[in-house]
Parts: C-alpha cells; sequence; structure tokens
C-alpha cells in the first residue's frame, strides 16, 4: 500500500477531515416552513379551542331556514348584521324580520330595499314606512302581479355593510335593488368616526372582516366587550356609536368618507349590472330648517380681538332674530366678513333669511350650515356629490334630496317631511315611495313604471289611511323619537327640538283612554317591544269592545312579519273579534282561518316558536273549518305544552271536538285544572257547564 508523503517539515500529516454533504433544497424549505409553523402552533391550537366553543365565521345576514311543500325559505338573521357591530356589541343595529322565499314565485317583481336606518322606515312601524308605501302603489299599478317589497334597510350601519347584504341580496332572484344610504359614513358600522372602526378604505374594511372571521379574534373582542359593557347605560344607539365627534370641516375622514361612500356604492352597482339586475340609488334628504347644527362649534381661528368682535356679533344676531330679523341679518353679515366657516352662524344666518321671505338664499344657508357642521349625522353635500357620482356607473339616480326640497316651501326641508334630523316624516316615507315610482320610468320590463299612470294614482294620505295610520301608532313614534332626542347632545344643540319633542308627546298621551294608559303603561313596565295596536285590541276583545278591537288587530298583523306566532296571534285575534261582534262563518273570516293554517304551517315546519303556541292556532283554525282530524292532534300537543296563552286559545275547540267524538272522559279530565290564570279557570268553568248540560251524543250547536 503506497503511503502518504512526509510533510514538508517532517511533521505526520493529520487524518484527512470528514466533509458532510450540504442539505439539499427541499430540506431548506422545510426548515424555513418549520420555523415559521412552529410559533404558530399555539395560536393554531387556540383558534382550534375557540371554534370548538362555537367562535369564527360570520353569519349570513340572510338565511335558508329549509324547504317547506317545494320552497325553500329565507329569512333575516340578527347575528348576521350583528358581526357588523362586533367591537360593540351593546350598540348593534337592527333590521325589520323579513321571510321570502330563494326562488321567485311566478308572476312576482321582487325589490330589495338597502340602507340604513332612513331606509328602514325608523321610527315608523313596519306598516308605514317607505317600503310599505311603495308596495301598496306598486300592487295597484301591477293588479295582475305579486309584488314583493322588502325592506332590509339596518339602522347605524354605512355603505360598506350595505354593500355585503346587498350581495347576499343578489343571490334572491331580485327584479330590481334600490339603494338608499350615506347618512352613517361618519358614526355607525363602516363609518370613519365610529367606535366601529373598520378602516380608512374599502380595500381595508374587506381585510379587517376576514380578520373578524378568526375565532381567536371573536374570543377576544367578546371578553373585551364583556369587561366593558354596563348594564346601566341606557344611552341611546346614536350617543353609543359617537368615537370623535367633532369632524371639522376640513378634516381628512371627510374626504375618506366620501370616497368610501361612492366606493360602495359602486360595487354594488357593477354587481347589479354583473348580473343584469337595475339597481336605484337615492340621495339624502335631512332636516335643514328645524335643526341647529348639531356638533360643537370649534375655536375661531382669528386674533384675539377679532375673535371677540365676532363673538359679539354672533351673539347680539343670535339675540336679536326671533323679534327682528331684519335688524339682525347685518351683525350676522358682518360676523361672516370676519370668518364664514361657523356652522351655527350659517345656520342663523339662514333663520334670518328665511323670516324675510329670501327663499334661495335662506336654503344656500342651511345647507352651507349642515355642511360645516361638526357631528356630520346629516349628509353634507359632499356625499350627495358621491351618490349621483356613483349613479352615472350604471344605476338611475333617484334625488329624494331635491323631491323633498320641492315639496316643502322654502325649499328646506323642516318638521314637515323629517322627524329628527335624517328620518322622514309618515309624510316623508310616502313620499320617497312616490319619487321612486318616477324613477321607475327610466328602468325596463318588469320594472318599468309609466309616469302616467303614478300620476292617477291616490293620493298619499289614502295610502296611509289604507296601511292603517292611527293614533296609537303615532303616539309610539313620539315616545322613540323623544328618546333619540334627550340626547346629551340635542340637549345641548338644539333645545327648541327637545321641548317640541317633548309636548308633541304629552300632547298625544292627552289623548289616550284609561284604557290605553293602562296597556301602554304595562308594556312599558315589562320592558315588551309589541305593537301597541296589538296590545290595545287584545284589551278592548277582554272587555267586550269587539269592532273597536277588530280594527285595532287588524292593523297589529302589518306591523309584524308574516310568518310568526305573532301575526298568528293577531290574525285569531281579529277572527275572533269579528265572530264576537256577530260575523260567524262568513267568508272573511273563513278566509282569515285559512290564511292561519297556510302561514301556520309554514311556522310550524320552519320557525321556532314557543312550545304549544303555533299549534294551539294551527288547531283552532282547523276546528273553525271543520278539519277535526288536522285539529285534534295540534290541539292536544298545545294543551300538554303550550304555556297559559296557547292553553287560552286550545282549550274551548279541544273541549268541542272531544264531546263531538264522545270523548267525554277526555274532555272532563282537561276541565279539572288546575289552571294558572283566572282566565282558564273562567273558560273552563263555562265549558263544565255545557258538559253536564250536554246530551251524550254529543253538543248541540
Amino acid at each position: 500500500m503506497d503511503q502518504a508523503p512526509p510533510a514538508p517539515n517532517g511533521d505526520t500529516p493529520p487524518p484527512p477531515m470528514s466533509v458532510e454533504a450540504a442539505p439539499s433544497p427541499r430540506r431548506r424549505w422545510a426548515f424555513r416552513l418549520m420555523a415559521v409553523l412552529v410559533p404558530l402552533i399555539p395560536l393554531l391550537l387556540a383558534e382550534g379551542a375557540c371554534r370548538l366553543r362555537g367562535f369564527g365565521g360570520h353569519a349570513p345576514v340572510l338565511g335558508e331556514l329549509g324547504p317547506f311543500e317545494g320552497r325553500t325559505y329565507v329569512t333575516t338573521v340578527p347575528q348576521g348584521i350583528d358581526s357588523f357591530f362586533f367591537s360593540n356589541l351593546s350598540a348593534s343595529g337592527s333590521m325589520l324580520k323579513q321571510f321570502f322565499t330563494a326562488t321567485q314565485e311566478q308572476d312576482t317583481v321582487r325589490i330589495f330595499m338597502l340602507g340604513g336606518s332612513a331606509m328602514k322606515g325608523f321610527p315608523q312601524p313596519r306598516h308605514l314606512t317607505s317600503s310599505a308605501f311603495l308596495q301598496a302603489m306598486l300592487s295597484d299599478l301591477w293588479p295582475e302581479r305579486n309584488v314583493e317589497v322588502i325592506n332590509l334597510g339596518t339602522t347605524a350601519i354605512a355603505s360598506f355593510p350595505v354593500m355585503c347584504v346587498a350581495k347576499e341580496a343578489l343571490r334572491y332572484d331580485p327584479d330590481l335593488l334600490i339603494i338608499y344610504s350615506g347618512n352613517n359614513e361618519y358614526y355607525g358600522a363602516g363609518g370613519v368616526a365610529s367606535v366601529h372602526r373598520f378602516g380608512s378604505s374599502t380595500r381595508a374594511m374587506h381585510l379587517l372582516r376576514q380578520l373578524r372571521r378568526l375565532a381567536l379574534v371573536q374570543w377576544l373582542l367578546e371578553r373585551k366587550v364583556r369587561r366593558a359593557h354596563d348594564p346601566d347605560d341606557d344611552r341611546t344607539l346614536m350617543e353609543l356609536v359617537i368615537g370623535d365627534a367633532q369632524i371639522p370641516f376640513d378634516d381628512p375622514r371627510r374626504q375618506t368618507a366620501t370616497s368610501n361612500l361612492e366606493n360602495n356604492l359602486t360595487q354594488i352597482i357593477q354587481a347589479c349590472n354583473a348580473q343584469g339586475v337595475p339597481a336605484i340609488v337615492c340621495t339624502l334628504p335631512g332636516n335643514e330648517l328645524d335643526l341647529a347644527p348639531i356638533g360643537e362649534d370649534l375655536e375661531v381661528p382669528l386674533p384675539p380681538g377679532e375673535r371677540n368682535r365676532f363673538a359679539e356679533l354672533l351673539e347680539r344676531g343670535r339675540q336679536n332674530m326671533a323679534d327682528d330679523p331684519q335688524g339682525a341679518l347685518p351683525d350676522l353679515q358682518a360676523a361672516a366678513a370676519l370668518y364664514d366657516h361657523h356652522a351655527t352662524l350659517a345656520y342663523l344666518t339662514g333663520q334670518c333669511l328665511h323670516a324675510l321671505g329670501r327663499d334661495e338664499e335662506a336654503t344656500r344657508a342651511f345647507i352651507q350650515a349642515k355642511d360645516l357642521d361638526t357631528m356630520p349625522w346629516r349628509a353634507p353635500s359632499d356625499s350627495n356629490r358621491a351618490v349621483v357620482r356613483a349613479a352615472a356607473k350604471g344605476a338611475v339616480l333617484c334625488d329624494l334630496e331635491q323631491a323633498f326640497r320641492d315639496a316643502t316651501p322654502g325649499g328646506a326641508p323642516g318638521w314637515g317631511l323629517m322627524d329628527d334630523h335624517v328620518h322622514p316624516t309618515q309624510r316623508g316615507q310616502a313620499l320617497i315611495a312616490q319619487t321612486l315610482l318616477h324613477s321607475m320610468d327610466k328602468l325596463a320590463d318588469p320594472v318599468h313604471v309609466a309616469p302616467e299612470a303614478v300620476a292617477d294614482l291616490p293620493a298619499r294620505w289614502v295610502y296611509a289611511q289604507r296601511l292603517g295610520a292611527n293614533r296609537l301608532d303615532r303616539h309610539r313614534t313620539a315616545h322613540v323619537l323623544n328618546a333619540v332626542l334627550g340626547g346629551a347632545f340635542f340637549h345641548r344643540s338644539n333645545p327648541k327640538a327637545v321641548h317640541r319633542s317633548e309636548a308633541l308627546l304629552a300632547n298625544l298621551e292627552a289623548k289616550l283612554s284609561p284604557l290605553e294608559k293602562r296597556t301602554i303603561q304595562r308594556l312599558q313596565e315589562a320592558g315588551v317591544r309589541i305593537p301597541i295596536t296589538g296590545a290595545v285590541g287584545e284589551t278592548l276583545l277582554d272587555v267586550g269592545e269587539y269592532q273597536a278591537a277588530a280594527d285595532l288587530l287588524a292593523i297589529a298583523r302589518r306591523e309584524v312579519v308574516r310568518y310568526s306566532t305573532w301575526y298568528l296571534r293577531y290574525t285569531w285575534g281579529l277572527l275572533t273579534a269579528r265572530e264576537q261582534a256577530g260575523m260567524p262563518r262568513t267568508a272573511d273570516n273563513l278566509a282569515l282561518a285559512h290564511e292561519i293554517v297556510k302561514t301556520g304551517s309554514v311556522v310550524e315546519q320552519l320557525v321556532r316558536s314557543s312550545p304549544g303556541r303555533t299549534q294551539a292556532y294551527l288547531g283552532a283554525a282547523h276546528h273553525l273549518l271543520g278539519e277535526d282530524d288536522q285539529a285534534l292532534p295540534r290541539l292536544r300537543r298545545a294543551w300538554r305544552e303550550g304555556r297559559p296563552a296557547a292553553k287560552q286559545v286550545a282549550l274551548a275547540p279541544l273541549f268541542d271536538i272531544l264531546v263531538r267524538q264522545n270523548q267525554r272522559s277526555e274532555a272532563a279530565r282537561i276541565l279539572s285544572g288546575p289552571y294558572p290564570t283566572p282566565e282558564l279557570r273562567s273558560l273552563s268553568a263555562q265549558l263544565r257547564v255545557r258538559l253536564q248540560s250536554s246530551p251524550e251524543t254529543g253538543l248541540d250547536d
């Protein structure tokens, strides 16, 4: 064997070193991946644990209940709306409960209306919102069609959540989308100044919404909300959603809000165009005449001497304008010469000009006051310009702002059309519907409306009467508005509006009967939110005032969603009142019984309700129609499982069927008690007398 040559210095050479092979590219990438994933393992485990506890994802706003008789029913999901308010669940908005079929029925026109609380119709009841007026008007124009106007307006949401809801609505065969959004671009879910900050752009809002799908994020936010929640906090939703109330006219967030509104509306329009669905977008009217700027005026940027002079002129003009608008105007104009970006100054100037009959100048001043308001609850002019620009990208513009001006003497809307700062009155709701009809002239069939046909429709007050306008609902609306206008910022900025609201409510309360006052007080003490018309109607039914009860219960049916036990309850109450008033077995009453069966069958199958309640109404209706085989099992279940209210409905028809079928022992057993309410005890006593006096083969008619 050859030997290694000696080292040059004569030493023995060192042994050769072993050289390891370099890692392959695949192994290098595996090491890098592990370096990234290992720190994530605890987070992934936490995410999994939170998902096991029910967190993660977002509920849809529109959820499918399931099939019934070949139709899949869809309803609104409160948790879907809550997901836009996740940072403060105590201030979540609300949407009217809706039901409709996933696939549009034949000869049906389906219209979705989307937006904020002004679109929802707040504070009007369901049956007197713009969507109710629009459906009634379109039903007159298209008597051969079934018209579905589905109101998806939601309180306190900006245009980003509206866009998300619109994309869900487009899955359900609409013939038209109507968008009335933009009042909440500053305060509300998705607003740039709200405590619910979703970001400064539509893209950022999308990203943050995806992050909030994570279960761990939702768990952490819920813990934060739970710790911060104050059960004694009685602030209104408007007060709760305010973050930084002061937004000067030159604040960069103004441009951000305008850009977000235009971008979100544009995305809705593009989504509609992609599916061949027409869209109408609406400008935003506001109360300009009768509401002063809501936000606080910022310090005037003038040298001290000029600042004092400005304050002196402003105060002197304020003091004199009511008694001497002609004399007050020069002081206000002199103040404007020193500094003309002051919201209160612009509003007082508008008031003087309005009192002097200089309406065009007054309107310009009122618009300036609205645009300078540091708390922009009313949509500034930039927002309406953003709506117009968005509409030009493929939608029809419905200029509600101009329609409200045209309908107001002088051109600056006030209490005649607005309940507060942005929410239309009942008359304003009807005006919205009429203006939308005129905009539909620009659409193709099946949603084209000819102008001459609109001109032939009845007056707005006729529709209001037909839809069930009444003084009890006016009282309810005034009560809600009194709470809204009771906010600290309204007391500071608009004391006259607060006093007006209090006086209006007191006047309506003075007109209530003792029975109505007791019923309303009972509802308020119990904290129950049900239609006043329904509560008073049922009380009248109990005391034997059947015709008055029938009138109110007929209205109450319109105030609740159709597929609900409340609808069944008021329909059964209406039917009972009519029968007690001397109209038994009329065609109208039989139609009501068929309506209970048709609607109750869907509720029974798809909707959660109190045990036995749906079965009680269904069984009673089947009994009235002579369908004892279908009535008996439902009435028995209602008697076994139902609460006292369900037992009250089920007892008499169940007794009647049992005796007629000669099952007297069971009839006697259900009459043996015990009974939890005086009403049930009284009814059972009457039936025991009938049982003792009836022949063995059954009851006489």
